[in-house]
């Protein structure tokens, strides 16, 4: 008896306060059919029976005696009261009525109203309806149809016992229970208890049903009475669907929750579990200091604190608003810093905020990642080592909260105001950092290590990038003044800087030129024509996006069907879309990764497609790049472009590389002893990968020894350090060399007489392994295979 019983009040409690975890009890999960899931529904409201029956009596106990001022053992009230138990526990019982007592208990208060306002039989009556109607129409489908059945039979019954006289409430019964179905939609539209949508249809339900009541009850009693009776429904209503009644006591005790936590951390938690959202679901209207009882459990444990957070946007949809309020004030206070150090650890704060219990609002999730890469960059500069690599990363950071501030300031929305103090606090800490960063002593600072090598330079770090205005000149030359402009080939070794010439592309041409550079090593470029077509059409539209011209790429269903018929009619309106004068460029970057796509099958019609398209494209020209000659990729290409114009790119000239050795940054301030200029030309030929390596390292010597004047020593230094850190290069030359190559190779460095291959030096010269007078080019080539082919190296190997 006791575990019935602490089971019956469980669910009781479940009923009245949590009906949605209700329902999923009553339910169960056993089965998917829906005769599996009545049966469950069944068995468990026969558990419940007894209570059904107490509260069945008493509720239509009710609501019988009222209008008869104490005749309650008459028999038009014993008869009504008997039909009402006996059609509620029939028809509900077999179609879920439990499920909809909570409502049910709010139409008949009301309805008991109208009886006492009426003090007649009528009034019986229209409780009747108004309980069954708005009960029915609160509730599931079958709810919906039990409550009509017993709402016609209750209105027949009554009929009969006036008489059988057909008046106009025999019109008005029938009307009643014709509109009753249209509960339903509220039903489905609503789904769970409290869902927005539905709460709305219940709102314009009681109304309505507010002002057919009024009319009803009008045409027979008169204005005052009439008036009465919908102003008493709407009022009654809303104080019980919406729980208004209650809502100074949860209110109350929400208040006294939340100070009772905030005075006394260490009893938090059973605080919490007495806040009237943690154990009520139908509390409807805002509860005070909610929010900020979320917070506080947040800052006291993150982890217990967001499960809660969880919970309530989950099983609490009332009161998603508070969650939504509070996660706010946790975003911004995870944003705020008092140091450079914990500025970086927002990051790690706001990882929540990905996976955040409730959707934030779209000031927040726009501003929170450009947040996110301030910090990041504070983190990088608190992390690097190089003094120059810091002040870059400080100086990114500095700019990206300039960039966040200007963006707030512009934006609109309820939080902008304490974003954007977040937003002028960090910048106050980062330029604090940058003033002490100027501050230190000359001695102190290194040298700026502004040199690369193994990545392509790109548009930004133009002033890394030195010389290739001959490149420049003879790709203007070859498209300015052109009425057909030929196919273009800028062909040169490895290492020589053709990728850093592409990416330069957008600055040295100008805005009569939107260049669009094709990585073919991407795997896109050899999957099918269609994925191909589709990267060329991005890449060509993110390229005149770059000039102002908005253009759309190709998506994969437009290429579905005849791709080059459509990319052909796509460039047609790309050139439309450009402005007079201008010509997209198409740069198809290590164009040998395509060879693959001939091996496949496709790429001799993908070819034949891209040299005929752009023949009759004057404004869309294209061009590309790689270390090897269409010659020596075969008759595939030379046939197909036998009259591309071949551009070479090779060494850097000496002033080139004498001003990006000495100036390549503003800030560079190294300097160069007699003779140390001279030392690393001699090194390097100009040769602009083995430049930059040597550059990079003799920066490097120099600022471990806290010096700033190289010697000629240093960059001798520098070199043996270059061709350790470089060996990849040198490797790879060796290898592409081929046999007859090496043997070449090997010769010139032991001081040996080369043998007589001509197909072997041809390709050497070509790629600038060894020059005219056919000795090395570049001296640093010449020391590494000495060292590779010494004894000592071949014993190893």
């Amino acid at each position: 008896m006791n575990k019935y019983l602490r089971w019956s009040f469980r669910q009781l409690y479940l009923f009245f306060f949590w009906p949605t975890q209700f329902s999923r009890e009553s339910e169960g999960a056993e089965g998917d059919r829906l005769v599996d899931r009545l049966g469950v529904r069944l068995l468990h409201m026969l558990k419940l029976l007894p209570w059904m029956i107490a509260l069945a009596v008493f509720v239509n106990g009710i609501r019988a005696v009222q209008p008869y001022r104490g005749a309650f053992f008459s028999t038009d009230a014993l008869l009504f009261l008997v039909l009402c138990v006996a059609s509620g526990l029939a028809f509900g019982m077999l179609f879920g009525l439990m499920s909809g007592v909570t409502f049910v208990l709010a139409s008949v208060l009301a309805g008991s109203m109208f009886s006492l306002v009426l003090d007649t039989r009528a009034g019986v009556i229209v409780a009747g309806i108004a309980g069954g109607l708005i009960g029915g129409a609160l509730r599931s489908v079958n709810f919906v149809v039990a409550n009509c059945i017993a709402i016609f039979g209750s209105s027949v019954v009554a009929v009969l016992m006036k008489g059988g006289n057909m008046d106009i409430r025999v019109v008005t019964y029938i009307l009643v229970f014709i509109l009753a179905p249209f509960g339903i939609v509220g039903e489905i539209a609503g789904g769970a208890v409290g869902d927005a949508p539905r709460n709305k249809v219940f709102a314009w339900m009681s109304v309505g049903l507010a002002f057919l009541f009024g009319v009803i009850i009008f045409s027979q009693y008169g204005f005052a009475v009439g008036s009465a009776t919908g102003i008493t429904f709407v009022t009654l209503f809303g104080l019980i669907y919406f729980r208004s009644l209650t809502y100074p006591f949860n209110a109350a005790l929400a208040a006294a929750t939340y100070y009772a936590g905030r005075q006394h951390p260490q009893r938090l938690w059973k605080a919490w579990r007495w806040c009237p959202v943690a154990w009520n679901e139908v509390a409807w209207l805002p509860l005070p200091f909610l929010s900020k009882f979320l917070v506080l459990m947040v800052r006291r444990d993150r982890g217990e604190g967001f499960k809660q957070l969880a919970f309530i946007a989950a099983e609490r949809k009332l009161q998603r608003r508070a969650v939504i309020a509070a996660l706010i004030e946790i975003v911004i206070n995870d944003l705020k810093a008092d140091s450079l150090g914990s500025l970086s650890d927002v990051t790690e704060r706001l990882n929540w905020t990905t996976g955040a219990p409730a959707e934030l609002p779209e000031e927040l999730i726009t501003t929170l990642p450009r947040f996110d890469r301030v910090a990041q960059h504070v983190g990088q500069y608190l992390t690097l080592n190089s003094p120059y690599r810091r002040t870059e990363a400080l100086g990114r950071a500095l700019n990206e909260i300039e960039v966040l501030q200007r963006f707030i300031v512009v934006g609109r929305g309820r939080h902008a105001a304490r974003l954007l103090q977040v937003a002028n606090e960090w910048r106050r800490l980062l330029d604090e950092e940058s003033e002490k960063v100027k501050a230190l002593p000359r001695a102190m600072r290194e040298i700026p290590n502004p040199f690369m090598y193994g990545n392509a330079v790109v548009e930004t770090e133009h002033n890394v990038f030195a010389g290739r205005r001959d490149v420049v000149r003879q790709i203007e030359a070859s498209l300015l003044g052109a009425a057909q402009a030929p196919t273009l080939l800028l062909q040169g070794p490895r290492r020589m800087g053709k990728t850093s010439i592409l990416n330069q592309l957008p600055r040295l041409l100008g805005p009569d030129f939107a260049p669009a550079v094709v990585d073919c090593q991407n795997p896109a470029v050899t999957g099918s024509e269609a994925t191909l077509l589709r990267y060329l059409s991005r890449a060509l539209s993110e390229g005149l996006r770059r000039r102002r011209v908005p253009v759309e790429g190709l998506s994969a269903q437009q290429l579905a069907r005849e791709p080059y018929a459509v990319f052909d009619e796509w460039l047609e309106k790309v050139e439309r879309a450009m402005p007079s004068g201008m010509r997209a460029l198409l740069c198809l970057d290590e164009y040998e990764r395509l060879q693959a796509a001939l091996e496949a099958g496709w790429g001799g019609p993908f070819l034949d497609a891209l040299r005929h398209t752009f023949q009759h494209r004057p404004r869309v020209v294209l061009m590309f790049t790689g270390a090897h000659t269409f010659q020596e990729l075969g008759p595939a290409w030379t046939d197909r472009f036998i009259s591309a114009r071949r551009m070479r790119v090779s060494f850097l000239g000496r002033e080139d590389v004498e001003l990006l050795l000495t100036r390549p940054i503003p800030e560079f301030d190294m300097t160069y002893a007699p003779g140390a200029l001279d030392a690393m030309v001699a090194a390097t030929n100009c040769h602009p990968f083995l430049t930059q390596a040597v550059a990079f390292e003799l920066v490097q010597l120099l600022n471990e020894g806290q010096r700033r004047e190289a010697t000629t020593a240093d960059v001798g230094e520098a070199v043996g350090r270059a061709l350790v850190s470089g060996d990849a290069y040198f490797v790879n030359v060796w290898g592409d060399a081929g046999a007859g190559g090496q043997a070449i190779l090997r010769a010139l460095a032991a001081g040996e007489p080369p043998p007589d291959l001509p197909a072997a030096r041809a390709w050497l010269r070509e790629h600038d392994v060894i020059g005219a007078d056919g000795d090395f080019a570049v001296e640093m080539m010449r020391r590494w295979v000495a060292a590779r082919t010494s004894p000592a190296q071949r014993v190893m190997e």
